[in-house]
């Protein structure tokens, strides 16, 4: 059994102009996890995240606190706690935090992230 828990994973803390911390709390090279990739994202009030899209990988996202809107494609939508949206492969989309709190959602992708793919999709290669 592999098990942590969230207070124990370092972030990737990522700055202006999209600043938000993801945590890679089941990764390839974190937990061990082959096929699925489960991570937590907060962002910050007045950020969103880069858009982009993944090539292979469909993504669900949860919201578990603070208010914002999610963008996928041209569709856009509020997001608030205790909503799920779908991101099929190859859609592009975002996170918009235009709340005054931190926006903090839950993601998984399959399959699962290689870590240089990663850094590149989540524009933090720069």
């Amino acid at each position: 059994m592999y098990i942590v828990h969230e207070d124990n994973v370092v972030g990737d803390k990522i700055g202006p102009p999209h600043q938000r911390e993801i945590k890679h709390l089941s990764a390839k090279w974190t937990l061990g996890s082959q096929n699925l990739w489960l991570g937590s994202s907060n962002v910050d009030p007045g950020y969103t995240t880069n858009p982009h899209f993944h090539e292979t990988q469909e993504e669900i996202f949860y919201c578990v606190s603070g208010k914002g809107r999610i963008r996928v494609d041209d569709e856009e939508h509020e997001f608030y706690p205790g909503m799920v949206c779908y991101v099929p492969a190859k859609c592009t989309h975002q996170l918009i935090n235009d709340g005054d709190e931190v926006l903090k959602v839950v993601a998984a992708v399959s399959p699962a992230f290689e870590r240089e793919q990663f850094i590149k999709d989540h524009d933090m290669d720069h």
